[in-house]
């Protein structure tokens, strides 16, 4: 399939080109601000689908406005339609299409260009966020998110702006399934938009991107089951220096071994590794509320644990052979045994983080005597 793409080296047209190259049988056809014209016209019989997202957002005269959205857009069409090829053209135009300003008069014009054309597909496009967008160019998130990363100061002239936003992602999702056959996902009055699209505050977005640079030198993490986060949170890192691109954590090492507290999360809990020596017990105590996963990812252990009402005790064997997770309820007392030659390494979640105030751990040895189960 041969895929010409307009504004290959815009920040749209790199993220689609890159995802382009990742699917088999796809040759694509780029065409950006200095490609000869003629390559489109040498390969006209040639194409199967056009994704045509050139455009001029900061012109120098207001002229290049409609020559470079409109008047192009009127030229692709015009060829094909001369050449008797009717195949689908993709169009991005702006939500400024509806505005009057002569940017979205233009993109206004582009799209009515399109309109005449019979397998045209519009999408307007709200403010789009995520790698690759230029700093201080048309996009507040990329701005903001390059000078808190870069340690320059920003300017927020009203926190309380809404903003709705749609991330690059699914964009080209969208613009994936299309190429493979399927219809838009969202369309009315024949103007297609993409979603999930999210309305929020620019404050909103300044704190989390100073909380996203705060955790980049710790083993917090930020909320990213909030999809809007975790979508921001990886353009923001996108930004970050590589030389920030590591942080520190506290390895506290006894005769037993060592512990490590790896991530901590907002509302999810934490993650940390345990390494002990051959022969060595931890635990022998029990939580209220507190709950753990133990994996063990290297060596072998035995895992006990004893309900503090009845004494009923489980024991389960694991090793490295079959990764297994094992859940430690709350109201047992519960200990982890290096029954093997070598170091063992365990893995643990808690669904809490640990609070040296309020460590909600009770000290009491579990029943090795009267195990009623091994598991």
């Amino acid at each position: 399939m041969n895929v010409l793409v307009t504004g290959s080296n815009g920040f749209i047209g790199k993220n689609l080109i890159y995802r382009l190259k990742e699917l088999d049988n796809v040759n694509i056809i780029e065409f950006d601000k200095d490609t000869p014209f003629d390559i489109i016209e040498k390969n006209i019989d040639n194409i199967d689908f056009v994704f045509h997202l050139a455009g001029i957002n900061r012109p120098k005269d207001v002229k290049e406005f409609y020559s470079g959205n409109a008047d192009l857009t009127s030229k692709i069409v015009k060829l094909f339609i001369d050449n008797k090829k009717e195949v689908p053209i993709l169009i991005t135009s702006s939500i400024q299409a509806v505005l009057d300003n002569d940017y979205g008069k233009s993109k206004k014009d582009a799209e009515d260009i399109m309109m005449k054309y019979n397998n045209s597909i519009i999408y307007r496009l709200h403010n789009v966020f995520s790698k690759w967008c230029k700093p201080n160019y048309t996009s507040v998130i990329a701005t903001f998110c390059n000078n808190i990363a870069n340690d320059l100061d920003i300017r927020i002239d009203d926190k309380d702006k809404e903003l709705e936003l749609v991330y690059i992602d699914d964009i080209i999702d969208e613009f994936i399934s299309l190429l493979e056959g399927k219809c838009p996902s969202n369309k009315e009055n024949n103007i297609c938009y993409i979603k999930p699209r999210y309305k929020v505050k620019l404050g909103y977005i300044v704190d989390l991107l100073f909380e996203f640079k705060k955790s980049m030198s710790s083993i917090y993490v930020p909320r990213t089951g909030d999809d809007f986060i975790k979508k921001l949170y990886s353009t923001y890192v996108s930004y970050v220096p590589l030389d920030k691109m590591y942080s520190s954590a506290i390895k506290n090492t006894d005769e037993r071994g060592s512990f490590t507290e790896l991530v901590r999360t907002f509302d999810s809990g934490q993650f940390s590794v345990s390494i002990s020596k051959p022969g060595v017990v931890r635990g022998n105590h029990y939580h209220n509320t507190k709950m753990e996963r133990f994996i063990v990812i290297k060596g072998k252990a035995k895992i006990t644990f004893t309900s503090i009402i009845n004494n009923d005790s489980y024991e389960f064997f694991v090793d490295d052979t079959g990764i297994k997770i094992v859940t430690i309820p709350v109201g047992y007392t519960h200990n982890i045994v290096n029954i093997g030659d070598d170091e063992m390494i365990l893995a643990i979640w808690c669904n809490e983080l640990f609070d040296k105030e309020h460590p909600d751990t009770y000290f009491k040895a579990v029943d090795e005597d009267n195990v009623k189960k091994i598991v």
